[in-house]
C-alpha cells in the first residue's frame, strides 16, 4: 500500500503545474519566455544575430541592421503580406 502511495505522490508531483503558472513559465530558460504573439502576427527572435526589422508602411522591404549582433531579442511582427503602421501600431496591408 505504502509503495502504491508513494508512486502516486510522484506521479501527481510530475503532472502538477506551480501555482498562478497559467503556462507562462512553460519554455522559459533561464528566465527568458517564449512571447505569445496576439492573431495576425509571429514571434521573431533572434538568438545571437543580427536584427531584422519588422516591415512598416515607411520601410515595407528592411535589411538586416549589420553594425552588431544581438542576443535574445523576440517580438510580435506582422503576419505577411500585412506590415506595421507606426502610427496606430496595427497590423495593415500595404495598400491600406
Amino acid at each position: 500500500m505504502k509503495i502504491v502511495f508513494v508512486c502516486l505522490v510522484f506521479v501527481g508531483l510530475a503532472l502538477a503545474k506551480p501555482a498562478g503558472d497559467e503556462d507562462n513559465s512553460r519554455g522559459c530558460i533561464m528566465g527568458s519566455c517564449p512571447l505569445k504573439c496576439p492573431p495576425g502576427t509571429y514571434r521573431y527572435a533572434v538568438g545571437c544575430d543580427y536584427l531584422l526589422p519588422e516591415p512598416t508602411c515607411k520601410n515595407p522591404r528592411p535589411v538586416k541592421e549589420t553594425k552588431f549582433q544581438i542576443c535574445d531579442f523576440q517580438a510580435c511582427y506582422c503576419s505577411p503580406p500585412t506590415v506595421r503602421n507606426e502610427e496606430t501600431n496595427q497590423c495593415v496591408r500595404l495598400c491600406d
